[in-house]
């Protein structure tokens, strides 16, 4: 039985919660509300109420991890909106269980609602703008309407999460979320540069914050989902910014932000249709065809009668709408916009400007005049594929240095 079938609100409600040595064991889930329990503990209910059963199976164990719970936005006391994650346990190639929720305060108490489900599209749509932005609220439905169709799309029009027509190693065939699980959603990829990037548009949100590092997920609007662990140096986005196909999200790494194992560093991409991970068997990203083996880490990737298995180089052929060249995302610090100029420095024309947040492709680079930006001063200057001109102190792009080649 699907998580999304095993569906139940969780108000403020939920049975007591038992902690020993870390560990936590819930007991019979009742209907009853507590308008005294708080935010953080009704959450937690909800998580192991409705991804418990899943998890458990994923993990192999009887027992889970506390949840941690991540509100990022409130409108008074009456919403919040955040993630929240269930630890893996130190077992090899294990990863986190995650989920973003949306929490209305009600006279019962906490109703709280995770995605990928219909009610947390109804209470997200609900939500005011500060806490749910108009953006997030159509992709969550975009996302919901198209993860419920009959059946999942073969090719899923995601990339693979590095530079289009760059080659990377395939260091673990398809494999489970945890090393053996079914299904197997899972795969792992390392070399290059090490910059991992978006599969695909969409919205990104990082959960289990730990230092340097966290896990990744991307909501994409064809009802999909991804996510990307042991990176660090991630993105500074914050939760619910636009990405499209090449954003830069992070560096493969080691990095174990919310417990499991890892070792020779690379980033663990998995495959999520709604709430709920989905077997890569069959399904074409970057441009691939993956098989799944007999046993976790086997199987191969198939393109134009050629195989490649476990160690192998796949070179990425992008996805559906991937752009032609890098992205940035507009940062404009404490205002709400910038401006667009038709040269690369101040004393050019303003031909245009762009809000915060805005994801922008970029078609090559220059050095120009000297503006104060976000990051500090630079002479970097970045032209758009509009043709227009924005200087890199307000374009976020994961580098310090060009992305783009030189402009001719």
């Amino acid at each position: 039985m699907s998580p999304s079938t095993m569906r139940r609100r969780a108000f403020a409600a939920a049975a007591g919660l038992t902690t020993a040595v870390g560990l936590l064991v819930v007991p019979h889930a009742t209907a009853a509300t507590d308008p005294a329990r708080s935010l953080d503990e009704s959450v937690r209910a909800a998580m192991l109420t409705e991804r418990g059963p899943e998890t458990r199976a994923l993990f192999g164990t009887a027992s889970l991890a506390e949840p941690l719970v991540e509100p990022t936005r409130f409108a008074e006391t009456e919403w919040a909106f955040g993630t929240t994650t269930i630890p893996a346990p130190a077992t090899e190639h294990t990863a986190p269980q995650t989920a973003l929720f949306v929490a209305q305060h009600e006279p019962q108490g906490w109703r709280v609602e995770l995605d990928g489900t219909a009610e947390f599209v109804e209470l997200a749509g609900q939500a005011p703008e500060s806490v749910v932005s108009t953006g997030e609220k159509q992709l969550f439905a975009s996302n919901f309407a198209a993860a419920n169709q009959a059946a999942p799309m073969a090719d899923t029009g995601l990339g693979l999460p590095w530079s289009e027509g760059v080659a990377w190693w395939m260091g673990g065939g398809p494999h489970g979320n945890s090393g053996n699980s079914r299904p197997f959603s899972s795969i792992d990829f390392n070399g290059g540069d090490g910059r991992v990037l978006s599969a695909g548009p969409g919205r990104v949100y990082k959960s289990c914050v730990r230092g340097r590092s966290a896990l990744v997920k991307v909501v994409h609007p064809n009802g999909y989902s991804t996510t990307y662990y042991h990176m660090y140096n991630l993105t500074n986005l914050s939760n619910g910014s636009s990405v499209r196909t090449g954003t830069y999200l992070g560096h493969i790494g080691n990095e174990l932000p919310c417990g499991g194992s890892s070792s020779g560093a690379h980033v663990h991409l998995s495959l999520l249709r709604g709430d709920s991970h989905i077997s890569v068997d069959n399904m074409t990203i970057g441009g691939w065809t993956f098989q799944v083996g007999s046993r976790a880490y086997g199987g191969y990737a198939e393109r134009n009668g050629a195989t490649v298995g476990r160690g192998g180089r796949l070179t990425n052929y992008g996805g559906g709408d991937a752009p032609e060249g890098p992205t940035g995302t507009v940062d404009s610090g404490q205002y709400d916009r910038v401006n667009l100029r038709s040269g690369p420095g101040l004393d050019y024309s303003i031909v245009d400007t762009v809000t915060d947040g805005t994801v922008v492709g970029i078609d090559c680079t220059a050095r120009g005049g000297e503006v104060d930006g976000v990051w500090g001063r630079t002479d970097l200057w970045n032209r758009l594929d509009s043709g227009n001109w924005i200087s890199d102190g307000f374009l976020y792009t994961g580098s310090n240095d060009p992305v783009a080649p030189a402009c001719a």
